[in-house]
């Protein structure tokens, strides 16, 4: 797999650079991502529409690597406090990485194994320095891997948006 260093550029403006061709079988699931991680990951840390844009704004494409013929994104969200998430969807898995400034002391109820190494190899186009090592040894620093689509991703979200920042629906 192919893996490509980019800069810090706003999600919307890297995703309609690079557009899949749409005879590719997995075209449409680029978009997924996309749409999936613009709007749903920052509408769970927002609290307000403003807070929403800040999100989105300070949601960019670090860089990228490659999956089913599919040029894809390394993402990395950014909030308030400082807390940055970086993360690739590869179409098999989420590989996500936690850079927060205080312990991440909360129950994930199962969703990533606490003491599962993710080796360097499996986090395609992510910058080095930001794979980090399991949970159990770092609750302020972390990567860990998800299961396929969004849900398991949507779930580690909500939990910390709302027992780690204590954000309320």
């Amino acid at each position: 797999m192919e893996t490509k260093q980019g800069t810090d550029t706003q999600l919307q403006e890297w995703a309609n650079a690079h557009d899949p061709d749409k005879k590719l079988f997995y075209a449409d699931g680029y978009w997924e991502q996309i749409i999936f991680v613009r709007d749903r990951v920052a509408g769970i840390f927002a609290s307000s529409y403003e807070e929403y844009q800040a999100i989105q704004s300070k949601t960019k494409v670090i860089s990228a690597h490659m999956s089913k013929s599919v040029l894809l994104p390394v993402f990395r969200v950014e909030l308030e406090d400082g807390t940055k998430f970086t993360m690739r969807y590869n179409f098999y898995d989420w590989k996500v990485s936690v850079d927060s400034p205080r312990n991440v002391e909360v129950d994930f109820m199962g969703l990533f194994a606490p003491d599962g190494r993710v080796s360097d190899t499996c986090c395609e186009g992510f910058p080095k320095g930001l794979i980090f090592g399991p949970y159990c040894k770092n609750k302020r620093q972390f990567t860990f891997e998800l299961p396929p689509g969004n849900y398991h991703l949507f779930a580690f979200f909500w939990i910390f948006a709302n027992k780690v920042l204590g954000i309320k629906r």
